[in-house]
């Protein structure tokens, strides 16, 4: 089984990517989708994000206000101690699935989706991404860009202007807060570049999975 970690920035399109591999036969793992479940009432990770964060985080039904908690984490500089508490269990997670995954597929391609491949990594001052992926693919696009998609996201079809200069100066803090594209590249084996059209991205995401399946087919 080839274990694959996909990664990319702030709006840079890594979940199309993501998706496009899973259509095409891989078997994917969203590291945000780990995390949501473990921050539902009741989990540890909850009670811990609580016990750091208080009770601003969290809404009138109990459960967390994940925008909220990222904005203090941000603007705090907290982000550090809030990727502390979420990393290491949503990582072990991922190794539980893949360990699983190649007994019962052991020709399978494994690809774990995740904004912060890297610097969850360097956070704790290891580089387990070295040993726990096989290939590690970069989803990149230009920052104008990414910054547009997240306004698009966040803000809907129509944002009025102080609406959009607010998203703008979030997405650039956030992006901020990442490392930088440049650096990413030179820990990746693979760089899929999403500056263009779907069709253009898909064609990429094509080529990169029959590498890969031939890279798992050979690794039994």
């Amino acid at each position: 089984m080839l274990r694959v970690g996909l990664t990319g920035g702030l709006g840079s399109g890594k979940t199309t990517v993501a998706a496009i591999f899973r259509r095409l036969g891989a078997q994917v793992m969203e590291a945000d989708a780990v995390g949501r479940t473990m921050m539902q009432p009741g989990e540890a990770v909850y009670g811990e994000i609580v016990k750091a964060f208080g009770p601003a985080v969290v809404r009138a039904d109990g459960t967390l206000d994940r925008r909220r908690l990222a904005t203090i984490a941000f603007a705090d500089g907290r982000l550090a101690e809030l990727n502390a508490i979420v990393h290491p269990p949503v990582i072990a997670e991922q190794r539980r699935w893949m360990n699983a995954l190649e007994k019962e597929q052991p020709d399978a391609v494994a690809i774990y989706e995740t904004a912060l491949l890297f610097e969850a990594s360097k956070a704790a001052g290891t580089r387990d991404w070295h040993e726990r992926f096989d290939r590690r693919i970069l989803v990149t696009a230009p920052e104008a860009l990414r910054i547009a998609r997240y306004v698009a996201r966040m803000g809907g079809p129509d944002p009025d202007a102080a609406t959009r200069a607010a998203l703008e100066d979030e997405a650039r803090e956030r992006i901020a807060a990442q490392m930088s594209d440049e650096e990413k590249m030179r820990m990746s084996d693979t760089i899929i570049r999403n500056d263009a059209s779907f069709e253009d991205v898909t064609r990429q995401t094509e080529a990169v999975y029959r590498e890969l399946s031939a890279l798992a087919r050979g690794s039994r």
